[in-house]
């Protein structure tokens, strides 16, 4: 069974959701769009299930990381057989509290879950764009 544009508006929802938890330093409830035993995957490194998913936003929080960012979010691609689905999209994280810049882009590809609280990430995966760590590199020269 495909999925029904109610399905992925409330998919799409789920990510939107999950970014304004992360630009609001609202740990718990983004941790809560994961399934108990969800990832999130980064550059980072692999974080399984909520415990460590709240661990890893803490310190990405505590290190100055997400200090005046917003994310935005695009580009959704959902495709799916009715109780799990894929999702594509891309991101672009901002600097909104000094001068505008952008900080970041990357990829995520998400697997999602119908729950019966609603759709949950199952895995998230985010691939920073190249660009990114060049820039870092040539500004630390």
């Amino acid at each position: 069974m495909t999925l029904s544009l109610e399905d992925k508006d409330a998919i799409q929802e789920l990510s939107i959701t999950q970014f304004r938890h992360l630009d609001n330093h609202d740990v718990d409830a983004w941790a809560e769009c994961w399934v108990p035993d969800g990832k999130f995957i980064a550059t980072y490194g692999t974080n399984t299930g909520h415990d460590e998913i709240k661990e890893f936003l803490r310190g990405h929080i505590a290190a100055g990381k997400e200090d005046g960012a917003r994310h935005l979010s695009m580009n959704y691609v959902i495709d799916g057989d009715g109780d799990t689905a894929n999702v594509y999209s891309l991101v672009v994280k901002i600097q909104v509290e000094k001068p505008p810049f952008i900080i970041a882009t990357g990829v995520y590809q998400d697997v999602v879950v119908r729950t019966p609280q609603g759709w949950k990430f199952k895995s998230r995966q985010l691939d920073i764009d190249a660009g990114v760590f060049a820039a870092a590199a040539s500004a630390a020269k």
